[in-house]
């Protein structure tokens, strides 16, 4: 029985470019040949570095590979030295790069580990996965020294946040705040196992560094990124000035009021990211998200307003019909904001932020790039795999759909 797949590519991944840094060899690597020498450079630079073997690996699959499909090609892809998003983008325009080239319509992935395994989305977009292999390189079975054990365990980041970073905090909470500290001491670990106990430890700490990859003075969005830290920690010292210094005897009472003046701060801080990010989104052509920030802000507006309201209803300066009516406001302004939102829905329209947006068959696999767009003829124009010839969709015959056009 033929096999339905008549090019396949085998793929390895070197998300945090180790290959890069320490040989100097960019990504995309094709070919046996060239694979072949970037593995012996790589184990030559540093005889302990798992990617080497993985692109041996690779090649090991590649021949095998080869044996079923005699149209077989092997490419190794890098990202950058930070994990997140800057480097799954390089990693999918290096893919474009190869898929130019090398138009398969099935995939084989080797890898070295979990942390490549997060491309596996980006590679099942352009064609299915046939195939997955992790390469682990074999140790001795007894380790050598207990010091070694140690030393090698707190690398993990989980476990140096515990022995290191907590204790840290403790100390210096200790040396600034004198007798203040054992109850910011006990505030510290009560949230920590807080957020723990209910699993959003990980979920915070994957939206820091989703934050903190956008710090580029690259970009012009940086201003209002760095702006948005100032706020939070202005936010955070006047809740603190006011639950010192506020004339109220009642604990409870002067943590609301505390927590009450930090809202401004901490929705101009969500504010600036918003802008921020919608600017982002311009910057890498991801405008058909835009309406969904509109909303995040509108939300962020209705959510200061509601607790405030909530508040002032806990420090008697308003009822509970002043708490009820914000509710029942809010809710009808968030409905007016979702019928407004359609203006920003650029998925309706055929406009230039069309332009450099990818091209796929409605079965997946990658036609080519928008190069120019026809507002009148409510069309665009996509160049083929070879980079020659100009295709032509109107709009009854493609979607946008998760920043790519599918034609259908």
């Amino acid at each position: 029985m033929p096999s339905k797949y008549s090019k396949v590519m085998v793929l390895c991944i070197d998300r945090d470019n180790d290959i890069g840094r320490k040989t100097g060899i960019e990504g995309p690597i094709t070919g046996r040949k060239n694979n072949l020498e970037t593995a012996t450079k790589l184990a030559l630079a540093d005889p302990g570095e798992s990617d080497a073997n993985c692109i041996f690996g690779a090649v090991k699959m590649f021949d095998e590979v080869k044996a079923f499909y005699p149209k077989t090609e092997i490419a190794t892809l890098t990202g950058k030295g930070k994990k997140g998003f800057e480097s799954d983008k390089k990693i999918n325009e290096q893919l474009d790069e190869v898929m130019s080239k090398f138009n398969a319509d099935a995939f084989v992935l080797v890898t070295d580990g979990a942390e490549d395994d997060q491309v596996i989305p980006i590679i099942q977009s352009r064609g299915p996965l046939i195939s997955k292999e992790t390469i682990y390189v074999k140790q001795a079975r007894e380790v050598e020294s207990a010091y070694y054990a140690v030393k090698e365990a707190l690398k993990d980041p989980f476990l140096a946040r515990i022995v290191f970073g907590v204790p840290g905090i403790i100390l210096l909470l200790y040396f600034a705040l004198g007798s203040l500290s054992f109850q910011l001491i006990a505030l510290v670990f009560g949230a920590y196992l807080l957020l723990k106990g209910f699993g959003l430890e990980e979920k915070i700490i994957h939206s820091a560094r989703e934050l903190t990859a956008n710090f580029s003075i690259q970009r012009t969005s940086f201003p209002f990124y760095i702006g948005s830290l100032f706020f939070l920690a202005f936010g955070v010292l006047t809740g603190y000035n006011s639950y010192l210094y506020y004339p109220i005897e009642n604990s409870l009472l002067r943590i609301v009021v505390s927590v009450q003046t930090t809202y401004v701060y901490l929705v101009i801080a969500v504010i600036s990211i918003i802008i921020g990010k919608s600017i982002d989104l311009l910057h890498f052509k991801k405008m058909h998200e835009i309406r969904r920030y509109f909303l995040y802000l509108v939300s962020v507006l209705l959510l200061w307003f509601i607790l405030d309201s909530g508040t002032l209803v806990i420090t008697k300066e308003a009822d509970v019909i002043w708490f009820v009516s914000s509710i029942i406001g809010s809710f009808i302004v968030l409905l007016i904001a979702y019928q407004i939102s359609y203006v920003f829905d650029v998925t309706r329209r055929i406009t230039k932020l069309l332009i450099g947006l990818p091209v796929y068959s409605k079965d997946g696999k990658w036609m080519g790039k928008v190069a120019d767009i026809n507002a009148k003829e409510k069309s665009i124009q996509f160049e083929d795999l070879k980079g020659k010839n100009l295709v032509k969709l109107t709009k009854k015959k493609f979607v946008l759909r998760e920043g790519r056009i599918v034609a259908i």
